[in-house]
């Protein structure tokens, strides 16, 4: 399999839990219309709002960095980045 699987988490700073997953799910709709989205998902965890998992899945590398350079993205970025305490991203093949 040549697709893309992208693992991307987020914790809120405390104050900016509701803003954050308000502008994430904003986000979902836009990016599923990308091509090459295969699946692009948002998570929130039951017991901790604001701690967020995005699960995506793309065609290939190239269609992933349209995304991130696509206006919406860097949009997204420039506004939420103040929101975001801890941030990791896992760029990953799936191999079973």
């Amino acid at each position: 399999m040549s697709d893309l699987i992208i693992i991307a988490r987020a914790q809120a700073k405390p104050g900016f839990e509701a803003v954050l997953v308000a502008a994430q799910t904003a986000l979902v709709e836009l990016s599923r219309q990308q091509p090459g989205c295969i699946a692009y998902e948002l998570h929130e965890d039951l017991t901790q709002p604001g701690k967020v998992l995005f699960y995506e899945r793309w065609a290939d590398r190239s269609a992933w960095e349209n995304h991130i350079a696509g206006s919406h993205s860097v949009a997204f970025r420039a506004q939420a980045g103040d929101w975001i305490g801890d941030f990791e991203l896992l760029q990953m093949r799936q191999v079973a």
